[in-house]
């Protein structure tokens, strides 16, 4: 065994992307793991130091202003990363207009963002909220959001440069930033100074970001000459960035619209069903997302022309992040029963939507390593039907169930049927490419 390893580990040393995929899963995973557990410890104190209403409201407002975030940052990291670890070694003059063009649109994005909430501050306190004393709280959280536009094109960056190193670090110090400045905030000033904590952290996350990425740009010979804004890259908006934020986008109102059909049919204990086992998709999705963040500017930087090294490292994510995620998912299910129990007595019976639940994860990690696969060619308009067909998939799947009785174990059993069906076209797709 310990003979298998050490060869294994020789075979990493000595290949090029070996070592860049085992740098950069391991610098994505530690970093994200002790930032996430940071936030999570800060949470919990804050939750004693605001009352249970005021934590409440806390949570509603981030959550409000992370929906917008999403919407502001959709398709912009993406785009860095595709393009940066695409030409970081060949062209260089075109990743300081690519640099230029995710950071000039990020701007403008996270402007019109940010006067959206200003201007709809009273509606969403008042209407959205139901809380018309949270709209300071709001509106700081608008005028923070900008920043937060911006890290997300700066982390598509640093991925772009494979500096994975650098956006661990950072995340790890934004996290630090975040908790601290978030828990002062709240014993001061309650909710309104959480909110402004939490944004704070943010600040420092793009500081760091920003001082990550100057020294990139001297390490690959980018010089200030090539900070600007070609023409030619321009039509990069509408090849990849508008399509990249549609797919992004689509995820979320699936997600409402099948919630929606299982309380209007069987009510919020079903739904309280399948959120709990849900909880465990999102632990089991970690580590596989940690390790797929890699793959994309790998892919990006192989020669067009050099199809087996790129088949190679699809085949090797792809075995890899499947194999992690099934044993994670083994281990849930064998203790399912134990697991859905803890939530309580009405739980106890449910353990059969978890197994479902988890199982889904294979599949969503699998079309998640193909979807980048596709992503790292550029075909972003196909990767937007692909993930508009999922989305009616899902949604049409969790109706027929749905009605059908199935309750909780309906809308699982939707999520595993689209995401199999997603896998299965998606690769088919990129196997007819590659005998193009």
């Amino acid at each position: 065994m310990n003979r298998k390893l050490s060869n294994i580990i020789t075979k990493i040393q000595n290949s090029d992307i070996g070592r860049r995929m085992a740098s950069g899963a391991f610098w994505s995973f530690s970093g994200n793991a002790v930032a996430k557990v940071i936030v999570l410890v800060a949470g919990i104190i804050c939750a004693h130091i605001l009352s249970q209403k005021e934590y409440g409201e806390f949570g509603m407002v981030r959550s409000t202003i992370n929906m917008f975030i999403i919407f502001g940052t959709a398709g912009l990291g993406m785009t860095a990363t595709k393009y940066i670890a695409e030409f970081k070694n060949t062209q260089k003059y075109r990743v300081g207009s690519i640099y230029c063009l995710t950071n000039g649109f990020a701007v403008i994005t996270g402007l019109i963002t940010t006067i959206l909430i200003l201007a709809l501050s009273n509606y969403l306190a008042s209407v959205t909220l139901n809380a018309p004393h949270l709209v300071n709280s709001v509106r700081i959280g608008a005028l923070l959001l900008f920043v937060t536009v911006m890290n997300g094109a700066q982390n598509g960056v640093l991925l772009g440069f494979e500096n994975f190193k650098a956006r661990a670090v950072n995340t790890l110090l934004g996290s630090i930033a975040e908790a601290l400045f978030m828990l002062l905030g709240a014993y001061f000033y309650g909710v309104f100074g959480a909110v402004l904590g939490y944004g704070l952290g943010y600040i420092v996350l793009y500081l760091c970001n920003l001082f990550a990425i100057r020294r990139d740009l001297t390490r690959f010979g980018i010089s200030k000459e090539l900070l600007h804004i070609r023409k030619t890259d321009l039509p990069l908006l509408y090849k990849f960035s508008i399509p990249a934020a549609l797919s992004s986008v689509l995820v979320g109102p699936a997600y409402w619209v099948s919630r929606t059909l299982l309380v209007r049919s069987d009510g919020f204990s079903e739904l309280a069903i399948y959120e709990a086992a849900n909880y465990w998709n999102t632990i089991i999705l970690f580590l596989p997302a940690a390790v797929s963040q890699i793959i994309l500017p790998i892919l990006s930087s192989i020669s067009k022309d050099d199809k087996n090294k790129f088949w190679k490292v699809l085949n090797l994510n792809l075995y890899l992040n499947t194999g992690i995620t099934s044993i994670l998912v083994l281990g849930v299910a064998i203790l399912s029963p134990f697991l859905m129990a803890s939530y309580g007595d009405g739980y106890r019976d449910s353990y059969f939507v978890l197994i479902i639940l988890v199982s889904s994860t294979i599949f969503s990690v699998a079309s998640n390593v193909v979807g980048n696969a596709i992503v790292s060619k550029g075909k972003m308009w196909m990767g937007l039907l692909f993930n508009s067909i999922w989305a009616l998939m899902f949604i049409f799947f969790s109706w027929l169930f749905i009605n059908r009785g199935m309750g909780s174990i309906g809308i699982s059993c939707a999520l595993l049927l689209s995401y199999f069906i997603h896998t299965v076209y998606q690769f088919i797709y990129l196997k007819l490419e590659k005998q193009k």
